[in-house]
């Protein structure tokens, strides 16, 4: 009895033993397979193990791991290690120092913990390649796959004491492709048909959009306009098929609110941030806010933000007779008629009382109206015997003579040509003038409060955020609203909704905008689709394709030109004359006014004699 108990035990014995090397096998087999299948642009590797695999199975694995650091660096981590707590997605980001592209080694025997350990991770380092292995049944595996949607992860699914049985993989045309492994079998990226592929192999995609002239025009039966263009020509060269659905149009880009777990998005945010959507066009800004619920495709042009203000009116033309000079030259005009008036009278009194008798300039009122009728070329005739007078005058004929000709070329040149104030051009301008601010997107209004620049934090506290877009556009036609959207947005409407009349243009966009944003496709949150519309984008922007479609769809507002006319020979009509005739009326008032008051002077004095 004694001696069959001892075979039996030794017989166990010696299956534990077999078992557990075979383990060993099929643990190094891993290795091997994750180094020969890696990506060799990323030398480091990282492995993450739960405590129950570790004491199981790798207890003497200790040497295979320190052999495998000797030619790649190798960094073993706890799924339950406080890094992969401290780099999860709880807001407090903090990367692994040293390693900035890794291939991941995951061994579980928890299925529910992958998805925890794969964002950790992932947030952690830049993966890229991760290997699971892990106890699973096929049908979970493809489930978690579709879940995860990441053709970087290579699922080896193994049973226990049996080692490993077979790998699946996600690919991009949303098929799982599996690949049973034999004990004698071997693997190559060709087999698993990993990532790096040049196409999208017919996947179909759902494509969540705006109406936003002109980067996306919704008709009746089409959609098109800018991006449109772009996602046709990335639909061919990438071999995939798209539908367009339209969000809502209360809700437009959308906005987020919550936080951490109860955050919500609606609008184009919304779509993909619910995974309703695979990719979003209609001029997304790249934004931190919104990275930390949707993606980004690599920058197709850098937009900006700019004002569409109210455009000046041109002056009256009777205003034509104080323009030619600035304000500063008819200070200085009306103080030389005053020096030149007080300087004749002067010389005359001392002219008087002396030998010499220039008795002309005693009268005050003739004195001025002498002096100003020479400003307009009328010359008086007296006699002038002071040498003195006559150097004086002398000077003050030339000076006169420079004033008056400067007065009469720009009285002619206002008289021929409108005149209109200068449009507010700068933020400085904008900020000090009291016309109200109007913006679509709050981001846009939060950026400016946030800014560094104080002018910008000033602008942004006077905008006022309004959620329909169309009421927004038609207060710019009011000339009491400044309008701030995209550029080409702007330029597209300015050019559509107001465009140039005969009497000058209705609204005038700003030189100076507000700042630059780049514009890109929305994707969903570590969308697989970004490596191949970034790769593909690029191309688009180096071969001038990019460019081509904004210039297809992009309006530019007619320049005014006032002087474009038909008619050859152009007369003076009574609106150019209109400040001659005016100031005539208003003289001829003037003088009978003092007729009056003469007439009235000489029946009182008449009067008054007679009493006497």
């Amino acid at each position: 009895m004694a001696r069959i108990l001892h075979n039996v035990s030794l017989t166990i014995l010696v299956l534990a033993l077999f078992v557990n090397s075979l383990s060993s096998l099929e643990e190094k087999k891993v290795f091997n397979l994750a180094v020969t299948l890696k990506n060799v642009a990323c030398p480091s590797i990282v492995v993450v193990f739960d405590q129950l695999f570790w004491d199981e199975e790798f207890e003497d694995f200790s040497q295979e791991l320190s052999q495998l650091s000797n030619s790649h660096p190798v960094l073993i981590l706890s799924s339950n290690q406080s890094v992969l707590q401290k780099c999860g997605r709880d807001g407090s980001k903090r990367r692994l120092e040293a390693i900035a592209c890794s291939n991941v080694i995951i061994f579980n025997r928890h299925p529910e913990e992958l998805t925890r350990i794969y964002h950790q991770l992932t947030d952690c380092v830049y993966a890229s390649q991760i290997f699971v292995v892990t106890e699973m049944t096929p049908n979970a595996a493809d489930l978690w796959l579709k879940e995860m949607k990441s053709e970087i992860i290579v699922l080896i699914l193994r049973e226990r004491n049996k080692g490993l049985r077979e790998i699946r993989n996600w690919m991009i045309n949303g098929e799982i492709h599996y690949f049973k492994l034999l004990r004698k079998s071997a693997v190559n990226r060709k087999d698993l048909r990993l990532h790096g592929g040049k196409n999208l192999m017919g996947r179909y995609l759902k494509v969540a959009t705006l109406n936003f002239p002109p980067v996306v025009f919704i008709g009746h039966q089409s959609i098109y306009g800018i991006e449109p263009s772009i996602m046709e020509v990335l639909a061919s060269d990438l071999n995939f098929t798209f539908d367009y659905f339209p969000v809502s149009p209360n809700e437009m880009w959308g906005a987020v609110s919550g936080e951490g777990e109860n955050r919500t998005a609606t609008g184009l945010l919304g779509a993909l941030m619910k995974k309703e959507a695979d990719v979003a066009l209609g001029n997304l800004y790249i934004d931190y806010t919104r990275l930390s619920i949707i993606g980004f495709s690599s920058y197709y042009k850098i937009s900006e933000e700019c004002f569409s203000v109210p455009a000046t009116r041109p002056y009256p033309k009777w205003t034509a007779l104080y323009h030619p000079f600035s304000f500063e030259v008819w200070i200085a005009t009306f103080l030389s008629i005053f020096f030149v008036i007080l300087t004749l009278r002067l010389v005359a009194k001392w002219s008087i009382e002396s030998s010499v008798v220039d008795s002309y300039y005693q009268d005050p009122f003739l004195c001025f109206m002498t002096v100003w009728g020479h400003l307009f070329g009328l010359q008086q005739t007296q006699e002038i015997r002071s040498m003195a007078n006559r150097i004086f005058l002398v000077w003050w004929l030339f000076g006169a003579l420079i004033l008056s000709t400067g007065y009469r070329s720009g009285l002619i040149s206002f008289m021929t040509f409108p005149f209109t104030p200068p449009p507010i051009d700068t933020i400085q301008q904008l900020v000090a003038s009291p016309i109200k601010k109007i913006v679509y997107d709050p981001l846009m209004k939060e950026i400016l409060i946030k800014s560094n620049n104080s002018l910008q934090r000033q602008l942004g506290s006077q905008m006022i955020t309004n959620d329909n877009l169309t009421y927004m556009f038609s207060l710019m036609d009011s000339g009491d609203w400044a309008v701030d959207a995209n550029l080409d947005n702007l330029r597209y409407v300015v050019a559509t909704q107001y465009p140039m009349t005969p009497d000058g243009p209705r609204v005038h966009l700003m030189r100076e905008c507000v700042f630059a944003m780049r514009a890109a496709l929305g994707l969903q949150k570590e969308s697989p689709l970004k490596p191949y519309f970034d790769r593909e984008i690029q191309r688009l922007i180096e071969a001038g394709l990019v460019e081509f479609h904004r210039s297809r769809f992009a309006k530019k507002a007619d320049t005014w030109n006032p002087k474009a006319s038909k008619q050859k020979i152009v007369a003076f009509s009574l609106d150019s004359l209109q400040g001659a005739f005016y100031s005539f009326a208003i003289f001829v008032l003037a003088s009978s006014l003092v007729f009056v008051g003469e007439v009235m002077h000489a029946l009182i004095k008449i009067r008054l004699s007679n009493k006497k």
